[in-house]
């Protein structure tokens, strides 16, 4: 009898525990808004549409966070209105995990102004909580066990060791990277834009942690 009752509780708690499982965000991609100036400037926006059926409040706060990036680059585009150089500028996203824990999400941009010799482009991570919506720090989500590897003096040295060719200037970071965002295996990449330590011919640099998030 007593065998009986523990898998009845031993059931049920599995069955709770499931019903309360994480469901991945199913993430469309709105319509995208485009909008030109008088001399001939353009700004394109392709922004994702998030929407999580059991958790409505955090698939809001995630589209909020994206609609606030949207208006500070469309202001950003309206004061170069008459500045005497035509400027376009485009900005997608890509998602890069999406497993009912977390959601990451990769932004591309690229922007040009009319007279320039190279275009400016980057790369901006940004992690979501699907069970908050929150916007998550990489310290949220490093192992107990991984610390070390994310020292100040460990990353410059993964940095260092790196495929990439480095500026011949780069003697190191002197304070934590905050630009990060989550592969498919939930792997912590950091990423480094133009010039932040590498030469324009390198590119952005990713730098693969080799380490998995929590």
């Amino acid at each position: 009898m007593k065998h009986k009752i523990l898998t009845l509780v031993c059931a049920a708690m599995l069955a709770g525990s499931l019903s309360y499982a994480a469901e991945p965000a199913v993430v469309g991609t709105a319509p995208a808004s485009v909008y030109t100036q008088a001399d001939g400037s353009r700004l394109t926006l392709q922004l994702p549409d998030i929407t999580i059926s059991t958790n409505p409040a955090a698939a809001q706060k995630i589209n909020a966070y994206f609609a606030k990036k949207a208006a500070s680059t469309k202001a950003f585009f309206d004061k170069q209105q008459g500045n005497g150089s035509v400027m376009s500028e485009d900005k997608s996203y890509e998602v890069t995990l999406n497993d009912g824990t977390y959601l990451s999400f990769v932004e591309t941009g690229h922007i040009r102004f009319e007279k320039e010799a190279h275009p400016t482009y980057w790369k901006t991570g940004v992690t979501f909580d699907l069970a908050t919506g929150e916007v998550l720090n990489w310290q949220d989500l490093v192992k107990p066990e991984d610390a070390k590897a994310f020292t100040l003096k460990n990353i410059n040295r993964a940095l260092l060791l790196s495929k990439y060719h480095l500026s011949g200037y780069f003697t190191g970071l002197t304070e934590l990277p905050k630009n990060f965002y989550l592969d498919k295996n939930r792997g912590i990449h950091f990423i480094f834009g133009l010039y932040e330590v590498a030469p324009y011919s390198t590119g952005i640099v990713d730098l693969d942690m080799m380490k998995d998030a929590k």
